[in-house]
């Protein structure tokens, strides 16, 4: 993570230490949201002074106010326009008020940044604008968007990726590689998952290669988070061949009508790993037409013009500690 010194210098100008304004910076770029802990972690140190003073200088600036949680802890929110305005982010998102829900995602998202520090992070909805549109000439309709409609007048306003997940780029083999990643603050049924991913499927179409990370402190979503990646994503784009799918059409027809004697050790085989491979609704849709003749072999085609060899999808998982005094307000 790469941090102009003009923006440090410019917070430090606020009466903010080196790492205090760094610290601020991040906060304000990524979250808008932080807790003492994760600036303790992030300055390497215990509680006491250091962590007291920083609090007490952004609310006592009016840079940031505090909401007391359960188990009397506190999250500090940076607000002030005095502190957005001299890192070019006068305009963010971070600096209005949120529903709770969201301000717990921003802090595990905060907590993942921080411990991962040395990505090249997208900061920006310009910043990712530039990277898809510009530099590699994805059109602005293939991107994740939410329409506003205006308060003074009619007029209606595209904004892009406005989850504002972590983004970021790596190094792999000298090739910069995307990551994507989705934050789940807690054990839910994960429909938002599959929104989310439906949402981003025109842009991963456009992609060679990209990486996803599911981001949670609750570990027993991951299998599931897995299951459904592959299903909503990995299984559309990882086309196979024709001659694969009419190869497994056909063997799975022998199989079913229970012609046993037509198959070989290799067939029964390769229906397995196909079962597995083209579970997705869709192919067993074209099989369903297929084998009642409502769609022509020759049709198949079209429909499976051959497999991108050169795409590459990863899925993985990260696991990050809860803030367990935040899945309830204090009561007032």
């Amino acid at each position: 993570m790469n941090i102009k010194d003009i923006y440090v210098d410019s917070l430090k100008e606020l009466s903010y230490t080196e790492i205090e304004a760094r610290f601020i910076y991040i906060v304000a770029t990524h979250s808008g949201y932080f807790t003492v802990r994760q600036f303790l972690d992030f300055a390497g140190a215990s509680r006491g002074k250091r962590s007291d003073k920083l609090a007490e200088k952004l609310v006592r600036n009016r840079h940031a106010s505090a909401e007391m949680l359960r188990k009397n802890a506190r999250v500090y929110h940076i607000f002030s326009r005095k502190v957005y305005a001299p890192i070019g982010k006068e305009n963010i998102r971070n600096r209005r008020d949120h529903e709770f829900q969201f301000i717990k995602t921003r802090l595990l998202a905060l907590d993942f940044i921080l411990a991962n520090q040395e990505y090249n992070y997208f900061e920006t909805e310009a910043d990712k604008l530039q990277y898809f549109c510009d530099a590699l000439g994805i059109e602005k309709h293939a991107l994740p968007t939410k329409l506003y409609l205006g308060t003074q007048n009619a007029s209606v306003t595209p904004r892009y990726f406005v989850d504002k997940f972590p983004m970021f780029l790596s190094a792999i083999g000298g090739s910069p590689l995307v990551t994507f990643t989705y934050i789940a603050p807690e054990a839910d049924n994960l429909v938002a998952f599959v929104t989310h991913l439906q949402n981003y499927l025109p842009l991963f179409r456009r992609l060679k290669s990209f990486t996803f990370l599911f981001v949670s402190p609750c570990e027993p979503l991951f299998s599931k988070a897995r299951t459904i990646f592959s299903s909503v994503v990995k299984a559309p784009l990882d086309l196979p061949s024709v001659g694969e799918i009419t190869r497994y059409f056909h063997v799975r027809k022998l199989w079913e009508s229970r012609q046993f004697a037509a198959l070989r050790n290799e067939d029964i085989e390769f229906l397995n790993e196909a079962t597995r491979r083209f579970s997705g609704g869709h192919i067993q849709t074209i099989y369903n037409e297929w084998k009642t003749g409502s769609l022509a072999e020759t049709q198949l085609v079209s429909l499976f013009p051959g497999a991108d060899l050169n795409r590459k999808i990863t899925f993985d998982t990260y696991a990050i500690p809860s803030h367990r005094h935040l899945y309830s307000r204090m009561d007032t």
